[in-house]
């Protein structure tokens, strides 16, 4: 029985890798959400007066970051090399899906290629609302640290930022999920070849 190509095992090894990275992903997003959940997200402080859960909130929001960015970029390794494997020569790569879309002998490369595609877009997605999660986060950091944190109309401000901070992860679960479902059919083979 012949090897598949190396260049196949090492896109398998890749597009695996990436998906197993949405898990950590999922499970920084939920903890995030978890600790937004609490209503004591701004009473709750540590003996040196830092709020624990918002802490504790930042740092989930940021590892969901780090993740998503090494998911994204795992995503563009994976379909390098697809569109390196598929060129006749693989110094010089297929330019685009689209040069995949008219061979047929191609049509699993084009499949995972295309799913990948769009799970790099959920991925982009999910990494754009964790920013902006983030970015609401920091700004009630922001205010807890300024000088007056019980001035009036702050408690509300804050409470309102963490609320649109919470909505922003919700959506973040839906991309991720998304993503999550694409990069596992991505290591799949063509359902044509899974009919015997």
């Amino acid at each position: 029985m012949a090897q598949p190509p190396q260049w196949k095992a090492m896109y398998q090894y890749v597009a695996r890798r990436a998906h197993d990275g949405c898990a950590r992903v999922e499970e920084s997003v939920a903890a995030a959400r978890g600790a937004l959940a609490t209503p004591m997200v701004l009473d709750s402080r540590d003996a040196a007066g830092r709020c624990t859960l918002l802490h504790s909130a930042v740092t989930h929001v940021e590892h969901a970051s780090d993740c998503l960015s090494g998911f994204i970029v795992s995503v563009v390794v994976a379909e390098l090399l697809v569109l390196h494997g598929c060129g006749a020569v693989p110094s010089r790569p297929v330019a685009s899906i689209g040069g995949l879309r008219r061979n047929r002998d191609d049509h699993d490369e084009w499949l995972a290629l295309s799913r990948l595609e769009a799970a790099r877009e959920h991925g982009q997605d999910a990494l754009r609302g964790v920013e902006g999660a983030f970015t609401l986060l920091a700004s009630v950091r922001f205010m807890l640290r300024s000088r007056t944190p019980d001035a009036a109309g702050r408690r509300q401000a804050m409470e309102e930022q963490l609320h649109a901070a919470a909505v922003e992860l919700q959506a973040v679960v839906g991309s991720v999920a998304n993503m999550s479902a694409l990069a596992f059919l991505a290591t799949q083979p063509a359902i044509r070849n899974r009919i015997q």
